[in-house]
């Protein structure tokens, strides 16, 4: 939506700025049939150039950057089979949340959709107004009918009325007929005809109902009908009607009449124009190189909009690579990641929010050190099915990490949601379960095997080994796909793919690694998902019976099987 909006700014500003051109060097100039042509470039000349700096055929999800996927939905449906949220609020989460919604609702997404809810009361306006601007016309036609007239259509107004055209019809009054200033009038008219004039002002018009918060279209507007006046005025006089009988004709037709947007009267308002261009000298070799001038600098202004568009565009990539949005006062960078925006499906009492940055430790805003996990855990009354909602900063060494996630491996708190943030500075969320603590015989808690080469050889696991340090690989995400699809055309679903890293490594290109395999095996459940049933697998919900049964067969037998090696194995 804001990129719409944008759009609409950016076409308006391009449109002003070509529309003081024309006002500037080309209205006065007797090249009228340019200056129509130019009057309707402009208009998609300010429609087209925003839009090319953006990007209508974006590469699929899986082969993007992760800095590229910030509108792609992660799930909560499993952290490694145990850990599983469906797009689900429980009953205590919604009463908590009914109490805080004001505040936290986003009024600055309300302030957009307000404004758009105004601009499409002002399009449905505009358009109706269009609309039934037509239907009197044709209406008129009904209800006078019409005669042959060479290749016009006459209606004959039983009201007094000043001479107009549209499309291919003429409206004059009837006692107007036969008279001599017909004759001149129909010649007026069927040059608008003839040059289909009414063409131009449809199609200005649908335009500008969808820029009528923009005064310079209307202008435009204007100046386009004024031009089309002066091409019908040079057209008779070049056919050699007098220019003095023809001004008095035009004074003549100075009645009071209501002047509709889509069609030409004769007697047009702006007369006085009208007769001081009639008398102007043509325009000669300055008036041409006041067009070239004119036609140069578009040109050049447009070029000049498109490069600062690619310049913004570049800009914004460059500030997502370096992950330099940051959207929190305390100054934690966070990786760019994959994923959504952040809700939490947690209850306050059921979540904390860990903040690491330079080797300090906070918790819920309390600064600790990493061996008073637990003691804070426990007076916190964290349950075992909570959650330690994880802000890291993205350059943070993983020693630190590796510390905390053993504090809560031992407190038997697993349940880690790592943040991060899109490219645009939302939160977004990557859930993790830790593996059991080693030889922690916690109630109800099954020992992990440690799985290495000659465990794997003895139970036929297939093993693939990522290292999550040093620096993010997009490449693993494919790999990790691959590995899969391989496991399933053998019919296995016995097999691991082994994570580590180093304690030297920044958090960062951990994030952004672990990532990129969940996204592997997302990449294959979204495949099964539209193949079984055409649906999106990111947006099956769990609650629904059907739904939890269609999760579950496209899951079967392809377990997301992801272990985190020790840090004896490292």
């Amino acid at each position: 939506m804001d990129k719409f909006i944008w759009y609409l700014m950016e076409s308006s500003v391009l449109l002003a700025c070509l529309y003081a051109l024309y006002v500037l060097i080309l209205r006065k100039e007797t090249f009228f049939s340019l200056n129509r042509f130019y009057l309707i470039a402009i208009v998609l000349f300010s429609l087209a150039i925003p839009l090319l700096s953006f990007d209508f055929n974006p590469a699929p999800a899986a082969q993007l950057p992760i800095r590229q996927l910030s509108e792609v939905r992660t799930t909560y449906y499993d952290a490694f089979a145990d850990w599983t949220y469906a797009y689900q609020h429980t009953t205590t989460s919604t009463t908590a949340n009914q109490s805080s919604w004001f505040s936290e609702l986003n009024w600055t997404q309300l302030a957009l959709w307000a404004m758009v809810g105004v601009y499409l009361i002002g399009v449905i306006v505009c358009l109706s107004r269009t609309v039934w601007t037509v239907q009197w016309i044709y209406g008129l036609i009904r209800k006078q009918g019409w005669e042959s007239w060479d290749y016009l259509r006459i209606v004959k107004v039983k009201n007094p009325m000043a001479p107009f055209s549209f499309l291919n019809y003429v409206f004059v009054h009837e006692e107007m007929i036969g008279t001599a200033e017909f004759d001149h009038i129909l010649a007026h008219e069927r040059t608008h005809v003839q040059q289909r004039h009414s063409l131009d002002l449809i199609f200005v018009q649908l335009l500008a109902a969808f820029f009528w918060f923009n005064p310079v279209i209307w202008q435009l507007i204007k100046s386009l009908k004024t031009t089309h006046e002066y091409i019908a005025d040079n057209k008779i006089l070049n056919e050699g009607y007098s220019l003095v009988e023809y001004q008095t004709l035009l004074l003549r037709q100075l009645i009071s009449n209501n002047s509709y947007g889509l069609v030409h009267n004769f007697n047009l308002s702006f007369i006085k124009k009208r007769i001081t261009m009639m008398t102007n000298k043509k325009s000669g070799a300055m008036g041409k190189v006041k067009v070239a001038l004119a036609l140069i600098f578009t040109a050049g202004f447009s070029m000049a909009m498109i490069q600062c568009n690619s310049a913004a565009e570049e800009s914004t990539t460059i500030t997502s690579e370096k992950s330099t949005i940051n959207n929190f006062s305390d100054g934690v960078k966070l990786p760019v990641i994959i994923g959504r925006e952040g809700a939490y499906y947690a209850t306050e009492s059921d979540l904390l929010n860990f903040t690491v940055m330079n080797d300090r430790l906070t918790i819920d805003g309390v600064e600790h050190e990493v061996d008073e996990i637990a003691e804070v855990i426990a007076a916190s009354g964290l349950t075992t099915n909570g959650i330690i909602a994880l802000r890291v900063d993205q350059d943070q060494k993983m020693k630190m990490i590796r510390a905390i996630q053993t504090e809560l491996r031992k407190a038997n708190r697993r349940k880690v949601l790592q943040l991060g943030q899109s490219s645009l500075g939302q939160t977004v969320e990557s859930p993790m379960l830790l593996p059991p603590m080693k030889g922690a015989n916690l109630p109800g808690v099954p020992e992990m095997p440690h799985i290495d080469d000659a465990y794997a050889k003895e139970h036929d696991i297939d093993i693939l080994k990522i290292f999550l340090g040093k620096h993010a690989d997009m490449n693993y995400q494919k790999l990790t796909y691959d590995f899969v699809i391989d496991q399933m055309e053998k019919g296995k679903s016995n097999y691991v793919v082994s994570t580590k890293f180093s304690d030297a490594d920044s958090y960062g290109t951990y994030l952004q690694n672990w990532v990129y395999i969940q996204e592997g095996f997302n990449q294959i459940y979204q495949e099964r998902s539209q193949s079984m049933y055409g649906k999106n697998y990111l947006e099956l919900n769990k609650e629904i019976p059907e739904e939890k049964a269609q999760y579950d067969a496209i899951r079967k037998g392809i377990p997301r099987a992801i272990s985190l090696a020790e840090p004896d194995d490292c």
